[in-house]
């Protein structure tokens, strides 16, 4: 076996750069492996279908070092490849992926544990760690140039327009009367934007040809993962391995009702008993459309569009889980 590190420089503060490679430099001593540092975003994509192409036969171990965005466009450049396994060292800020792997109610215990190191922060345990099948989503727009994989969450409506501008003013600024009182850009967007255009959303999600909403609604998650935002646990019921994709829309509410959605959604309740607010499906294929174009966040990926297609890739990639 061959292994290949890919290694984002940029995801998180935690590690510093050359420190973090001669980890990796005795970590894989004796090993036959390879470092690959990213040159800016979804370089990383052409890199490995290149390398790809000369490396045919031997089975290669890519581990995606960085945040959800590595892991991402690792996953979306070895569709395909018959001969590649993922594994995720999670030193990025959210880690959301890799939060479905944990064992118990204690979501973090994958990444830190007594030790500081939890089995997505060891590299012995994903050298040593067992891979399998698991599904994507494929997403297609007539925005698109190709098709786009989400090995996470698909989301759209309130919280990614927090996202699209929280992005947007963290690259053109925002005022400073909101930096001085403590706020980010994405917590500037989210009351700027989300809050006062963001509950009214005219999308329509249809789940293998059922229409799920006939109103404006709030958001939307289309799921192969369970966590979104680094924080909501968006999709408790999701499993990677079913075939499936779990679909869940929520409805437009007032500001007091959406104050009191967020407790229960981000402890992944809101699924527990039927509420008139919320659809929850689990489908092979999803069809969403607005009449103006809109913001969709694939695994945290800001993309735009009027018309988009989802649909299950079952056992698209080997995804390795790390040895206890």
């Amino acid at each position: 076996m061959k292994h290949l590190i890919v290694f984002n420089g940029k995801a998180g503060q935690e590690k510093d750069v050359e420190a973090f490679k001669k980890e990796i430099e005795s970590a894989f001593k004796g090993l036959d492996h390879e470092v690959y540092e990213t040159e800016g975003p979804r370089s990383v994509i052409p890199f490995l279908k290149e390398y790809f192409k000369k490396n045919t036969k031997d089975v290669v171990r890519v581990y995606a070092c960085g945040g959800d965005g590595t892991v991402h466009e690792v996953a979306n450049a070895l569709v395909g490849i018959k001969n590649a396994e993922l594994a995720v060292l999670a030193v990025g800020t959210g880690n959301d992926f890799v939060k479905s792997y944990a064992k118990s109610k204690d979501y973090d215990e994958i990444i830190t544990n007594k030790a500081g190191e939890g089995r997505f922060k060891d590299f012995k345990a994903l050298i040593e760690g067992k891979a399998e099948e698991i599904d994507l989503s494929k997403l297609t727009s007539p925005s698109l140039k190709e098709p786009m994989y989400s090995i996470n969450v698909i989301n759209f409506g309130f919280d990614a327009i927090v996202g699209a501008m929280g992005n947007y003013y963290k690259e053109h600024g925002y005022p400073e009367k909101a930096k001085a009182k403590g706020m980010s850009p994405y917590d500037y967007a989210l009351k700027n934007d989300a809050m006062k255009h963001g509950r009214f959303n005219d999308i329509t999600v249809y789940a293998d040809e059922e229409r799920l909403n006939e109103k404006k609604m709030l958001l939307a998650t289309l799921a192969q993962g369970r966590f979104v935002g680094g924080t909501f646990l968006c999709a408790p019921k999701s499993d990677n391995k079913d075939g499936l994709i779990d679909v869940c829309v929520i409805k437009t509410m007032t500001l007091i009702g959406l104050g009191l959605f967020i407790g229960p959604y981000t402890k992944g309740k809101h699924l527990n008993k039927p509420k008139k607010k919320i659809v929850y499906r689990q489908a092979k294929k999803i069809r969403f459309e607005s009449p103006n174009e809109i913001d969709v966040c694939v695994d945290g990926e800001m993309i735009k569009g009027k018309t988009f297609e989802v649909e299950v890739c079952p056992k698209a990639i080997k995804f390795v889980v790390p040895n206890n």
